[in-house]
C-alpha cells in the first residue's frame, strides 16, 4: 500500500493538536445543550397515559421518586362534558375530573372543576396531539386557578373512560440528565464514523496506483489509465446544476412514491453497499495472487481472496435484509454503509475545485429547501426531507442509506419518545468528502513543486472544518430543537476553511482555477505522469 498506513496514521491523528481540537469542540457541544418541557404521565391501573401540563396554573402535589406526583384519586367524568359551566351532580370532591376541549378556556374548565371540589383537571383533546394548556396572563386567569391541568390526546382520553372504578396518579417527568448525555455521545459517535468515512475515503481516492499491468480488458471506460493499473470506472461530476435537479426529483419521488420507491432503495443498497465492500477490500489484497477459479465460458477469474469478499459481503448484505427491522440491524448497516461511501468518493471525482464550490453551492440550497421551505406546502407542515428520513406515513421501511447510531438510554417512560438515534445522511458525507478528495489531490500536486517547504495543509483544514460543521448542526439540532439541513453548516464550515489554507498560502487565483481541463485527479495529480509508449510501428 505504499505505506499509506502510516500516511493513514498521520492523518487521523492530525498531529495531536488537529485532533484534540475536533474531539474537544465535539465533547463540549454535549455540555452545552439539553433540557426538556414537562410532561405529565397519567397512570391508570399500571398502564401509562401521557399529556402535558403547565404548572402555571398549579404544579403537580406531592412527591415521589420520578418527579411530583399527586396521590391515587378518583377519576369522575364531567357533566357537561366540556365542564363549560357548573358542574351538575356530586362525587366530584377530591376526584380528576375528566373533562373535553372546546368551547370555552382551560381558564373556565378549571375553574368549574375546582369549585366542584375536583383535585385534577385532565382535559381529553379531540384530536391525536399534545398541547399545553394555557391562559390569559394578563387577565391574571392562572392565579384564579389552584388545581393542576393536564391534556391528553384522544386516544388517552378513551383509555382514562374505560371501567366503572378508574384511579390515576399523576406526575411530571423531568428527562434525566443522563438522558441527554446519551443522546449526544451516540451524536458524537455518529460524527466520528462521518469524519473517518471522509478522511478514509479521501486517502483511498488520492493513493498512488500500483505500477503492475491491469488485467487485459476489451474496453477502457472514462477516466481510467491502464498504463498504471487504473481499471476504476471513474464518473465525472462536471454539472452540478443538473445534478442538483435530478436530486431533487428523486426527492420528491421518494415522497410522493415512498411506499413503493423504498423496496427499490432497499434491495439496491444492499446489492451496491455487498459490491462495494468487495471493490474496497480488494485494493488491500495481492495483484498478482493466482486464479483459483476459472469459468471460461463465463469469463469468470478469480482469486481466493475474491471468493472470501464476496461470500462475506454476500452474507452481510443478506443478514441486513433478513434482520434490517431488528434492534441490532443498525450495526450491519453502518458497515456496509462504510464500504459505499468509500466506493463512491472512490469513483466519483470533481473535475476541480470551482465546480466543487458549485456544487456545494448547489446542495446548500438544496438542503435549505427541503428543510426549511417545503413545509410551507405540505399539508402536515412536515418537510419533505424530514418525512423521507422518518418514512412513509403507512410503510414499516426506513431507507438505509444513512449513518444510525441508537441513543445509549432507553427513556425512563414512554411519554418521554421511544429510544431514537443519531442520524448522519450519506449525502452529508459523500458531497463534502468529493470535495475534500479534490483538495487533496491539489495538496499533493503542489508539495512536490514546493520540495518539502512547510505549509499549511488543505486537507488537514478541511477535515477540522467538516469536523466543525458537524459540531455546529449537533448545537443548532438541540437549539432550535427542529430538524437541521446539516449541509447548511458544513459547507459553509468545509468551503471557508478550503479559503482560509489558500489565502495562508498565497494560493486563491491558483485554487480556484486548478485543473480545470483535467478530469481525474487521481491518475494524474497524485502521482508524475507516465509517457504514452510509443509505437514502433510509427
Amino acid at each position: 500500500f505504499d505505506g499509506s498506513f502510516e500516511v493513514a496514521f498521520g492523518i487521523l491523528t492530525m498531529g495531536r493538536v488537529e485532533y484534540r481540537v475536533i474531539c474537544m469542540t465535539i465533547w463540549m457541544s454535549m455540555i452545552v445543550i439539553g433540557g426538556a418541557e414537562p410532561v405529565v404521565v397519567v397512570l391508570k391501573g399500571g398502564e401509562e397515559v401521557c399529556g402535558l401540563y403547565n404548572p402555571m396554573f398549579a404544579a403537580l402535589p406531592a412527591s415521589s421518586g420520578k418527579g411530583r406526583a399527586s396521590q391515587y384519586v378518583k377519576m369522575t367524568i364531567s357533566e357537561p362534558l366540556n365542564a363549560c359551566e357548573k358542574l351538575v351532580g356530586d362525587g366530584f370532591s377530591g376526584s380528576a375530573v375528566l373533562v373535553e376541549r372546546g368551547s370555552c378556556s382551560f381558564a373556565e374548565k378549571a375553574q368549574h372543576v375546582e369549585r366542584a371540589g375536583g383535585s385534577l383537571v385532565v382535559v381529553e383533546n379531540t384530536e391525536d396531539s399534545f398541547i399545553t394548556p394555557v391562559a390569559n396572563a394578563s387577565l391574571g386567569e392562572y392565579d384564579e386557578v389552584n388545581i393542576p391541568v393536564i391534556v391528553v390526546n384522544h386516544s388517552g382520553g378513551l383509555v382514562l373512560r374505560t371501567g366503572d372504578d378508574v384511579r390515576l396518579n399523576a406526575y411530571e417527568i423531568v428527562e434525566p440528565a443522563w438522558l441527554a448525555v446519551g443522546e449526544e455521545f451516540a451524536s458524537v459517535v455518529a460524527g466520528l464514523i462521518g469524519v473517518l468515512v471522509v478522511v478514509c475515503g479521501s486517502i483511498l481516492a488520492t493513493k498512488p496506483k500500483d505500477r503492475t499491468p491491469a488485467r487485459p480488458s476489451s474496453s477502457v471506460k472514462k477516466g481510467t489509465n491502464p498504463e498504471k493499473g487504473d481499471a476504476e470506472a471513474i464518473i465525472i461530476l462536471d454539472r452540478p446544476v443538473t445534478i442538483f435537479l435530478v436530486m431533487s426529483v428523486q426527492l420528491l419521488l421518494l415522497y410522493l412514491l415512498y411506499d413503493y420507491v423504498v423496496h427499490i432503495v432497499i434491495i439496491s443498497f444492499a446489492i451496491g453497499a455487498g459490491g462495494s465492500l468487495v471493490f474496497i477490500l480488494r485494493q488491500f489484497t495481492k495483484p498478482d495472487a493466482p486464479d483459483v477459479l476459472v469459468i471460461p465460458r463465463l469469463g469468470v477469474k478469480a482469486t481466493a481472496a475474491d471468493i472470501v469478499l464476496t461470500a462475506l459481503a454476500i452474507t452481510l448484505s443478506v443478514l441486513w435484509y433478513s434482520f434490517r427491522h431488528s434492534s441490532w440491524s443498525w450495526i450491519l448497516q453502518n458497515i456496509l454503509g462504510i464500504f459505499l461511501m468509500l466506493f463512491v468518493m472512490q469513483t466519483l471525482k470533481l473535475p476541480s475545485i470551482k465546480v466543487g464550490v458549485i456544487l456545494l453551492s448547489c446542495l446548500f440550497l438544496y438542503d435549505i429547501f427541503f428543510v426549511f421551505v417545503t413545509p410551507l406546502f405540505t399539508s402536515t407542515g412536515e418537510s419533505v426531507m424530514e418525512r423521507v428520513a422518518r418514512g412513509g406515513p403507512t410503510s414499516s421501511e426506513h431507507l438505509p442509506m444513512m449513518i444510525v447510531v441508537p441513543y445509549l438510554f432507553s427513556p425512563p417512560s414512554a411519554c418521554l419518545g421511544g429510544r431514537g438515534a443519531s442520524m448522519i445522511g450519506y449525502g452529508d458525507v459523500i458531497v463534502p468528502g468529493l470535495f475534500i478528495v479534490r483538495l487533496r489531490a491539489f495538496e499533493l500536486k503542489a508539495a512536490r513543486e514546493r520540495n518539502g517547504q512547510e505549509v499549511p495543509s488543505y486537507f488537514k483544514g478541511a477535515v477540522i472544518g467538516y469536523g466543525i460543521g458537524l459540531v455546529l448542526t449537533i448545537v443548532a439540532l438541540r437549539l432550535m430543537d427542529t430538524a437541521q439541513p446539516a449541509l447548511l453548516w458544513i459547507v459553509p464550515s468545509v468551503v471557508l476553511s478550503a479559503v482560509v489554507v489558500a489565502a495562508r498560502r498565497g494560493e486563491l487565483a491558483m485554487l480556484w482555477s486548478e485543473n480545470a481541463d483535467n478530469p481525474s485527479p487521481t491518475a494524474v495529480d497524485t502521482e508524475e505522469a507516465t509517457p504514452a509508449p510509443v509505437s514502433g510501428d510509427g
